[in-house]
């Protein structure tokens, strides 16, 4: 060394990021994820009769009245009425809870989401890539924003995801086996609170078992994802064993591929893929094509076959063996389970119309983790070219699939949305003395959720009934209602009037801000 050289001290350590700078990316997820659905929040009031269940059940839990399932679905657990009726302890019952509380499910799925791809991601492309592969999440089609906001499923789905996030823990280190324990009982609880996670688990089995074989001391790991898988099983067995009440059916038909295929390929999944949109003119129960400008016709397409690209590479990375293992079994993980939602779809005998894109779901679900392998191999900004498109046309779907609750870029507060209209009946119907009433399921439940109980409508058609003891009270009340609106035009006064008439039932008709009332004294 000469006496003109200057030695500069080593660097120092590069410090981690603050963690506020860590928890940035998932805060603008989680955020973004609630501004997307600003519509549907503003107009909560809006609530179907399928999620006024859950609220209706939720009040019936803080009254000491409990039940393993949801009221007239054994293939649904009561779970998420008991997480709205704890909303409720604190807030009283109001449809915002009841909405919130799902939501508060999707934000959890959108963190465990994220935290996954992150793990195996971010050493190569940082968080930036988590990020974009969570977008579909994000802006995601109405099949899952539905979920997400509407009682019940989500909580289902969450716990999918949360055996996901489980067993991708299970990392070299003692708590390994602990992680993939808990990953198989709660792939069995998820199967217990709803069996349309059934579809998810032979994807989420595979990507369990294989990193239990991937980590050191594999035998100890795979031995514990057995035991958790086991005390799993047990759980689908005892609720299987207990007394449910019947509730729809699902099951499977060859002979239902050619119509389920064409069903497929023209609507579904161009619909959930954001390549077809569709709105639901007020009263109508047909939804119609709305045709996208040419412009946004190429971001569709470029989207969706970003989308399809991105698939078929994680199918390639499995198979050639490229990429880290982590990134490759997320691969695996979203390829598989996309792969048996379709064929789940094409040989169930439930799909029938344009809204059994709900069916496809898990294909969005998962996305974040078929798109690892993408971001991986191009980096956060070459991957992000790629999926703003598909972002872009699946989040406008969305969008206009809220139909009133939006007014082009902007929400805005509906009148069905607010209830006022509803309000209006409800003092109606307590004037004259009415505390039963019937109307069509997508109007029944969804009454008597707003007015509270009193009155209780109930179904028009029994086989449609959720909860035995409304019927009760129904047909035991010496006053009754029957009662309609444009926006559920598969029931009309005039069959019931026909009905009244030829019972001798005497009956007045009356008008109530857009609904047609039947009063009858029997």
């Amino acid at each position: 060394m000469t006496a003109t050289e200057v030695v500069e001290p080593p660097a120092p350590p590069a410090r981690p990021p603050a963690w506020w700078w860590r928890g940035l990316p998932p805060a603008i997820l989680l955020v973004a994820s609630v501004v997307a659905r600003l519509p549907a929040l503003v107009n909560a009031r809006g609530v179907n009769s399928d999620a006024a269940v859950v609220g209706l059940q939720a009040m019936h839990i803080l009254r000491g009245e409990w039940s393993w399932f949801l009221w007239g679905a054994g293939y649904q657990a009561s779970f998420d009425a008991a997480m709205v009726a704890a909303g409720f302890a604190i807030t009283g019952p109001s449809a915002l809870t009841l909405m919130v509380v799902p939501l508060i499910g999707h934000l959890v799925l959108v963190g465990l989401a994220y935290d996954t791809v992150r793990r195996a991601v971010a050493p190569a492309v940082g968080r930036a890539g988590a990020v974009l592969a969570c977008l579909p999440l994000v802006f995601a089609p109405q099949s899952v924003t539905g979920v997400a906001l509407y009682a019940p499923r989500q909580v289902s789905i969450t716990a999918a995801v949360l055996a996901i996030w489980l067993a991708a823990r299970a990392v070299p280190g003692r708590w390994g086996p602990l992680w993939l324990a808990g990953s198989g009982l709660v792939a069995g609880f998820a199967v217990y609170l709803d069996l349309f996670t059934l579809q998810l688990m032979p994807a989420v089995g595979v990507f369990a078992l294989w990193w239990a074989l991937a980590a050191p001391r594999r035998e100890w790991r795979v031995g514990a994802l057995l035991l958790g898988a086991a005390a799993g099983v047990a759980v689908i067995a005892w609720s299987r064993a207990q007394p449910v009440a019947d509730g729809a059916k699902a099951g499977l038909d060859l002979a239902r591929i050619p119509g389920n295929w064409t069903l497929l390929t023209e609507q579904c999944l161009p619909y959930l893929l954001g390549v077809k949109n569709f709105v639901q003119p007020p009263g109508s129960l047909e939804h119609l094509r709305w045709v996208a400008p040419g412009w946004l016709q190429v971001v569709q397409w470029a989207g969706a076959l970003a989308f399809a690209a991105a698939t078929v590479w994680a199918a390639v990375a499995v198979v050639g063996r490229v990429g880290p293992g982590p990134v490759r079994r997320l691969g695996a993980l979203g390829v598989l389970g996309s792969g048996a939602s379709i064929a789940g779809f094409l040989l169930s005998t439930m799909p029938a119309d344009l809204l059994s894109a709900r069916y496809l779901a898990p294909i969005i679900w998962l996305a974040p983790f078929t798109l690892a392998p993408a971001v991986h191999a191009l980096g956060a900004r070459a991957f992000g070219v790629a999926v703003v498109p598909f972002a872009v046309a699946v989040g406008l779907g969305g969008w206009i699939a809220f139909d009133s609750y939006v007014h082009g870029p902007l929400p805005v507060r509906d009148p069905r949305g607010v209830a006022v209209d509803e309000a209006a009946l409800a003092g109606a119907l307590r004037a004259e003395g009415v505390r039963y009433a019937a109307a069509q399921y997508w109007l029944a439940y969804r009454l008597t959720f707003l007015f509270d109980e009193d009155p209780v409508v109930v179904p028009l058609d029994p086989r449609e009934d959720r909860y035995r003891p409304y019927r009760d009270g129904f047909d035991a009340a010496p006053v009754v209602a029957y009662v309609f609106h444009p926006s559920e035009p598969r029931a009309r006064p005039e069959q019931v009037e026909e009905q009244l008439r030829n019972a001798g039932t005497p009956y007045r008709r009356i008008e109530v801000d857009g609904f047609t009332v039947l009063i009858a004294r029997r």
